[in-house]
């Protein structure tokens, strides 16, 4: 196995040690029955349900805020213009058991910190959430030193004024020149009646890394995020199972400029006549880049289950997979990607019935369980070691599940372009170790000597060594083996 690696830049270390040491952390947990409150410790911690809101209110910037596992509203009395309002300069980390002495100690995916806008606690999957809150975070005017960290943020419904943003971004409303940071947060059963179920970004910019946008509705436009006129990011992100009348994931708009880097866009619906269940562009030169993502089983009722590019607006994509995304003539190549209006420029990639542009594919990419929602490239797949290293923005060295990008399959050619290891087209890198090895007795991923040993020494029984399975090591095995020989 071979991976790249890229250099650290010591200087950026020390700075972020020296922040770090910086920093006065204030701690809060929501159950918390004794203590001072001073928030000084976790001893002290601040509690009880406004315990996050008061600790938002004393943070300066430098600060961070450490968050004890369990659920936090942003109003006790049910308030709905009540928000969790971030702060330039202030990191505001969940994901503690309450004993960590440590940022690295933390483990933010088994201890669920939840910010929640569900104000009485009475929601059901469809009914009882009219009372919630419009908005659970606000990041409007919050500059990129405001960090949202290891939080799963659920349950805003944003039906309010037009005239306030009360009916965008049930999540997250980003808007007036805010430029957040959100991080390892899942984005969960969000609502709104305009646009951006999980969030609304305008005249802004946002960058989200490791974050997973679930299960939204964003009424008219943009089941997960709507973008208007923004510079925004999504890096190793999910949007799944997201819907709305347009863009049942992600909607840009208004010369915005989107990115996304191995993310992931599976299960999404559009379900009125503007289509792009995954993505939908359009509007004033509107941009969206993808690199190295996956786009798979999004289901539009008119136009374009994947993406839809319109109004002068324009899509580019390298090292990606479209792949069973439908509309109403099935899975053909323009329910991948349409062009209704703007343009399309796609290389490097897997498209379902085929799509002009270089070194594009139209072979089924064998996702190892589509049907259970595992995108992963499975054997044999023709997006392994296909892709192009050059394509791959500089300093992205893993994928959507954190490991390692760039890993070379000695047992598969090298069809794409670069120098090896090569990329793997779509939002997953195959591990080497995952592929059978098939000879490979001693489990070192080598067919050499000693398995060779091995198979000898169980020759004319039916013992380890027996490789076409029919009850005898004999020469057919052997054959197998030694057609093995080597590195896996």
């Amino acid at each position: 196995m071979k991976i790249r690696s890229h250099a650290a830049f010591s200087s950026l270390a020390l700075l972020a040690v020296s922040l770090q040491a910086g920093a006065t952390v204030r701690y809060v947990d929501v159950a918390l029955a004794t203590g001072a409150g001073t928030g000084a410790s976790w001893a002290d911690a601040y509690a009880g349900p406004s315990s996050l809101q008061t600790a938002l209110a004393a943070a300066v910037s430098g600060d961070e805020i450490w968050v004890k596992a369990g659920t936090y509203l942003p109003s006790t009395t049910g308030v709905r213009t009540a928000t969790f309002t971030m702060k330039s300069g202030v990191a505001i980390y969940g994901g503690f058991a309450g004993t960590e002495s440590t940022l690295s100690q933390r483990d933010w995916k088994t201890n669920a910190t939840i910010l929640s806008g569900d104000l009485l606690g009475n929601d059901t999957a469809t009914a009882n959430y009219t009372e919630n809150s419009y908005h659970v975070v606000l990041g409007t005017g919050a500059a990129v030193t405001a960090i949202l960290d290891g939080f799963t943020v659920r349950a805003g419904y944003a039906n309010g004024a037009t005239a306030s943003n009360q009916d965008k971004g049930g999540g997250i409303l980003i808007v007036s020149s805010g430029a957040p940071t959100v991080r390892n947060c899942i984005f969960a059963s969000h609502r709104c009646t305009f646009g951006g179920g999980a969030g609304y970004i305008f005249s802004a910019q946002a960058t989200f890394a490791d974050c997973q946008f679930n299960d939204n509705n964003g009424g008219s436009y943009g089941g997960a995020f709507d973008t208007n006129a923004v510079t925004s990011t999504f890096t190793r992100c999910i949007f799944r199972n997201n819907t709305a009348a347009r863009a049942g994931g992600v909607e840009t708009y208004g010369g915005g400029n989107t990115t996304y880097t191995n993310c992931l866009f599976a299960g999404n619906r559009a379900t009125g006549s503007g289509g792009g269940a995954a993505i939908w562009i359009g509007v004033s030169n509107s941009v969206v880049n993808a690199r190295n993502c996956t786009f798979a089983g999004n289901v539009a009722t008119s136009v374009a289950g994947g993406v839809n590019t319109t109004s002068a607006s324009a899509f580019t994509a390298s090292n990606c997979v479209f792949w069973s995304n439908s509309g109403p003539t099935g899975t053909t190549a323009a329910n991948q990607i349409n062009a209704g209006g703007g343009t399309n420029n796609v290389s490097w990639s897997i498209v379902q019935g085929g799509f002009t542009g270089t070194s594009n594919l139209a072979t089924d990419p064998l996702f190892v369980s589509p049907s259970t929602g595992d995108y992963t490239l499975g054997t044999g797949s023709p997006g392994i070691d296909s892709g192009s290293n050059a394509l791959v923005p500089a300093g992205v060295t893993t994928d959507l599940l954190g490991a390692a990008r760039f890993v070379d399959i000695p047992s598969v050619p090298d069809t794409g372009s670069g120098t090896a290891p090569i990329v793997d087209r779509g939002a997953y890198e195959l591990a080497s170790a995952v592929l059978p090895c098939v000879g490979d007795f001693t489990n070192n991923r080598i067919v050499d000597g000693q398995d060779l040993g091995v198979l000898l020494g169980g020759w004319g029984g039916s013992v380890t060594g027996d490789l076409d399975g029919d009850g005898n090591v004999g020469g057919s095995d052997l054959g197998i083996l030694l057609g093995n020989w080597g590195p896996c």
